[in-house]
This record gives C-alpha cells, structure tokens and sequence, in this order.
C-alpha cells in the first residue's frame, strides 16, 4: 500500500537521525471510541530517495509484516509512526 510518510523533526520530539529503505516502525490507528488498534510493524519502502530525514514528507510503500492486522485500513486513514513508546511521525494511507 501507499502512504505519505511525515517524519516529525527533533525538535517535534521526533528522530534525531534519518531513515533508510527498509525502516521498520510500528503503526497504530486511532478509532472514536474504541481507543487505539496496534497494526504492527511494517516495512518502509523508500520509493523515490533512498534516506528521509526528520522533519519532512514523502511517499512510500508499506509493506505489513502481519497483513491480517491490516485489513481494516482504508484510504485516507492517518496512521501513529512509533519506535517503541515514541511517536515520531505519521503515515497517510494514499492507497491500501
């Protein structure tokens, strides 16, 4: 799937460094009032720059490590980017 990955910058509380092709977070969808579903890791593909640095944008293909966890994500839907507790971006499902 599709998604427009924005890394928040370390001044945001985000990375310090950047990521590479391959980066693998954790993704968590926010639901009105069901709280938070964890989806899991997924691996980052960089499509068009080999390295993201913190503070910006760009679109990506994610690949779900465990796609059952997956099936509820739809277009548009704005996903939580975490590295254990810390959330350092978010992921904008272009196509699922």
């Amino acid at each position: 799937m599709r998604a427009r990955l924005a890394l928040l910058a370390k001044d945001q509380g985000g990375r310090h460094t950047p990521i590479f092709d391959q980066y693998q977070p954790r993704f968590v969808a926010s639901t009105d009032g069901h709280g938070d579903v964890d989806l899991g890791v997924a691996v980052v593909r960089l499509t068009d720059n080999p390295m993201m640095m913190p503070g910006t944008e760009q679109d990506v293909e994610l690949e779900p490590v465990d796609a059952s966890l997956w099936g509820n994500v739809t277009t548009s839907l704005v996903l939580g980017v975490f590295e254990e507790q810390q959330q350092v971006g978010t992921a904008t499902i272009l196509s699922a």
